[in-house]
């Protein structure tokens, strides 16, 4: 049997429908749950090597503004930097974030920060920071490294600037602290 020009027809409209549907599915999924990311420095070196593609986790900070969880790795725009930048969430609305003897301190607490490669090197040329409400307080974990939260003009993050969490980094290359893909959430 031949296939006829209207048959013909029909099949070009059904791969032009899944095609549409597919762009929009993608568009969408990207928009609203996950989306991918390029880290752009070696400020959360070694947790996160140079140039890793992330995966992110948007829809949270899509449809309402919850305030992440301390010691979360977060992506955010940067108006001072005009880029995406990727950090960690060391500081919470209301806290003070303060810095004695190369260590980190919340409310007068030590910070236990086991994720870095190296403690105790932990610098600030101001000695506390007040987190007002609705912001947070970031920083890399390549703490020599990282331009953060202790020397942006403005180092309060807006919650609403966070466009995602990081759940997942893929590093290849030669010249990273580690290869493969790890669960970072």
């Amino acid at each position: 049997m031949v296939p006829t020009q209207h048959s013909a027809l029909r099949g070009v409209f059904e791969w032009i429908a899944v095609i549409a549907i597919a762009l929009v599915a993608t568009f969408l999924i990207r928009s609203f749950v996950v989306e991918p990311f390029v880290v752009p420095t070696g400020s959360m070196e070694t947790t996160i090597p140079t140039k890793s593609l992330l995966i992110g986790f948007r829809l949270p900070y899509v449809v309402s503004d919850p305030v992440p969880v301390r010691g979360n790795i977060v992506t955010f725009w940067s108006d001072e930097e005009q880029t995406v930048l990727v950090k960690r969430v060391i500081g919470l609305p209301g806290d003070t974030v303060s810095f004695k003897g190369g260590f980190v301190y919340i409310n007068g607490e030590k910070l236990n920060e086991d994720y870095l490669p190296v403690s105790g090197i932990t610098t600030s040329e101001t000695e506390s920071f007040e987190v007002p409400e609705g912001c947070i307080f970031v920083m890399g974990d390549n703490r020599t490294g990282s331009y953060d939260s202790r020397r942006l003009k403005d180092p309060y993050i807006p919650v609403e600037e966070i466009q995602a969490q990081v759940l997942v980094a893929i590093s290849i290359g030669a010249a990273q602290s580690w290869q493969g893909v790890h669960w970072i959430a």
